[in-house]
């Protein structure tokens, strides 16, 4: 089998599978695992270059279901190549596009091994903040402006299953762009911005004007790693893990979060 991947998630997934030495060319965004990076790129989920995909004698194309309509997809599937759309905007998508995946190559068995392991992680955060209650959680992805996660994403979900109020999701938009009265009005205890990385170090005075923010005066302003955080797909598990141990640090004993 020859497979290109035209979405980092679904990369990681066939990676995390197995069937990584079967993946001959990926989308220009795919970086993990590290060994992705020296496989041939072939354009974007959005804009896939045809001539870069036909080149590899592709015997499986799997994009994400965003791409569905694209024209794009419709040529490649004309020539009679075999494409599989897989999804990944909320936790049971992800788990369903594991099994899904897993099925296409081969590799069923350990589909349901990954998810499995995924259940524990989310079983383990959930025993842990069981009894905590609901903290009003800011996340943001980027600054200028400031786009924060919404209600129908992954991200959300997991923040949900932190123990967490997304202040975002009164929006009902995936990736809401907020003002700063807004964010002063809805009192956040805890923020996490994804600008600061994961350097504690990183420019944290940045909410420092905010004072009466209730995050910014008890500090309780977090940056987060973009890898894994924001990557869809089998660490989703280990994601959740790292934003439940920042948003109520009591419910996990030293290291609990640590990277796996």
């Amino acid at each position: 089998m020859r497979i290109v991947s035209l979405a980092p998630s679904v990369t990681e997934t066939l990676f995390a599978l197995g069937a990584g030495p079967e993946v001959v060319g990926v989308s220009q965004y795919c970086d993990y695992p590290p060994e992705v990076l020296k496989l041939p790129k072939v354009g974007t989920f959005l804009t896939p270059n045809l001539e870069a995909i036909i080149a590899l004698r592709p015997t499986l194309i799997i994009g994400i279901g965003l791409s569905s309509d694209q024209r794009e997809l419709r040529a490649l599937k004309s020539m009679g190549l075999r494409i599989v759309l897989a999804r990944d905007q909320s936790l049971d998508e992800i788990e369903d596009s594991i099994r899904k995946l897993g099925v296409a190559t081969g590799h069923s068995t350990e589909a349901t091994q990954l998810i499995s392991k995924i259940d524990s992680q989310v079983g383990a955060v959930r025993e842990a903040v069981a009894n905590k209650p609901p903290v009003r959680v800011l996340m943001l992805v980027g600054h200028q402006p400031l786009v924060a996660v919404g209600r129908g994403t992954f991200l959300d979900d997991l923040l949900y299953l932190a123990r967490s109020d997304n202040i975002a999701d009164v929006s009902g938009e995936q990736w809401p762009r907020l003002s700063f009265e807004y964010i002063i009005a809805m009192r956040p205890e805890v923020i996490l911005d994804g600008s600061m990385g994961s350097d504690p170090g990183a420019p944290v005075h940045f909410w420092d004007r905010y004072p009466s923010i209730p995050a910014v005066k008890n500090k309780r302003v977090f940056g987060y790693p973009d890898d894994p955080i924001l990557h869809a797909g089998p660490r989703v598990g280990h994601s959740l893990e790292i934003l439940a141990a920042l948003i109520h640090p009591n419910a996990f004993a030293a290291g609990r979060a640590s990277s796996r």
